[in-house]
C-alpha cells in the first residue's frame, strides 16, 4: 500500500506543476489588422491612448534634447480610430499635434525643470478637456501638453515621482517610466524594468500626486504600456509579448493574454539589439479592441531593410477581458 501510495504522488507532481504554470489561463488574441502608420518622422512611436473623442493619441520619445532643445519632428501624434478600423484604408497617416515651428516651448519647459536629459516621452494619457499627460522617462517629469492652446505645464516630477521608493528613485536613467494611466483620482505610472513595477499615486483636489503603493508582476520582466478602460488596469509585457488585466486596487492580475504569435513573427519585428526584449510598447484598449503599437527605434523592419514606419497592431478584445 505505501508502495502504491508513492507512485501515485510521483504521477501528480507533474500535473499539478503544469496546472501552476497555466494559472490564470493565457488567453490568445485574434489580430484584426497591423497597419504601418505614415509618421510625418516620428518613428518611435513609443506611447499609446485611447480618448473618448474618438482618436487614438500616441508619444514619439525622440522629443528635444539639449543644448539647443530644438524639436525636429513631432512627438505628439493622433489618429482618427475609424480610419485605422477602415479595412480599405491601407496608408492611415498620423496628425502631429504640435507645430514644429514652436522652437520655445520645450527650451522654456526643460529651463523651469531643471531637465538633463532630452524629452523621452515613453507614455501617454488622455487627462480630460481636451489635455493630454505624458511621462518622460529619463528625467521622470510629468508634463500636461493642451493641445488646443500649445501649453505645457510640469505635473509632478522625481521627487514626487520617484524619491519616495527606494526601487524607483533607483532606477537607470533609461529605466524608468514607460506607461501611464488615469483612473478618476488615481494616477499609475509603469517603471519599465529593473524592476518592473507599476505605481500607483493618488491625485488630491489641488492638482498634487501622492504616492500610494507599488504592484509587481509576478514573472514578467518589464513593463512597457498601461492603460485603464471599464474600471480594469491593463499592463504591457513587452519581452513577453502578453496584455495583463489588473484589479487597480489590489494589483492582482485578473486575465492574462498573449500575442506571441505576432511578437515572434518576423513581419512584425524590427532589428534589434536586445532580441529577447521585442519592441512594443504601448498599449489601448477599448471599444472592443486591444492596440499596440511597437516603437522601432528607427531601425528597419527584419524583413525590409527599407521599412521604418511604426507599426500598430489592432485585437479583438476577449470577452471578459
Amino acid at each position: 500500500m505505501q508502495l502504491l501510495i508513492a507512485l501515485i504522488s510521483l504521477l501528480t507532481i507533474p500535473l499539478c506543476g503544469w496546472c501552476a504554470a497555466a494559472a490564470p489561463d493565457t488567453l490568445v488574441l485574434e489580430l484584426e489588422r497591423a497597419l504601418r502608420l505614415q509618421s510625418q518622422g516620428a518613428l518611435n512611436l513609443s506611447g499609446l491612448a485611447l480618448g473618448g473623442d474618438g482618436y487614438l493619441y500616441f508619444s514619439d520619445d525622440n522629443g528635444p534634447a539639449p543644448v539647443g532643445w530644438q524639436l525636429q519632428n513631432p512627438v505628439l501624434l493622433r489618429i482618427r480610430l475609424e480610419d485605422v478600423l477602415e479595412s480599405s484604408n491601407k496608408n492611415p497617416r498620423l496628425e502631429a499635434l504640435e507645430a514644429l515651428e514652436d522652437q520655445n516651448r520645450f527650451a522654456s519647459m526643460a529651463e523651469r525643470s531643471g531637465k538633463a536629459h532630452k524629452f523621452d516621452l515613453e507614455g501617454v494619457a488622455v487627462a480630460g478637456d481636451g489635455k493630454l499627460w505624458a511621462v518622460d522617462e529619463r528625467d521622470r517629469l510629468l508634463i500636461e501638453f493642451d493641445p488646443g492652446s500649445g501649453a505645457m505645464r510640469q505635473v509632478a516630477a522625481y521627487r514626487e515621482l520617484a524619491l519616495w521608493h527606494d526601487q524607483l528613485a533607483g532606477g537607470r536613467i533609461n529605466n524608468g517610466f514607460e506607461g501611464i494611466a488615469l483612473l478618476e483620482d488615481k494616477l499609475f505610472l509603469a517603471n519599465e524594468m529593473f524592476p518592473g513595477l507599476i505605481a500607483r499615486y493618488t491625485l488630491d483636489s489641488t492638482g498634487g500626486v501622492k504616492p500610494d503603493t507599488v504592484f509587481a508582476i509576478a514573472g514578467n520582466h518589464d513593463i512597457t504600456g498601461l492603460e485603464c478602460s471599464d474600471g480594469a488596469l491593463y499592463a504591457l509585457g513587452r519581452s513577453a509579448s502578453m496584455v495583463y488585466r489588473l484589479d487597480p486596487e489590489t494589483g492582482q492580475v485578473t486575465a492574462v493574454a498573449s500575442f506571441r504569435r505576432e511578437g515572434d513573427d518576423p513581419r512584425y519585428r524590427y532589428r534589434q539589439r536586445m532580441d529577447r526584449y521585442r519592441n512594443s510598447e504601448g498599449l489601448a484598449v477599448g471599444k472592443g479592441r486591444i492596440f499596440i503599437v511597437l516603437d522601432g527605434n528607427f531601425q528597419p523592419s527584419l524583413v525590409d531593410d527599407n521599412q521604418r514606419l511604426p507599426l500598430l497592431l489592432i485585437y479583438k478584445k476577449p470577452a471578459g477581458f
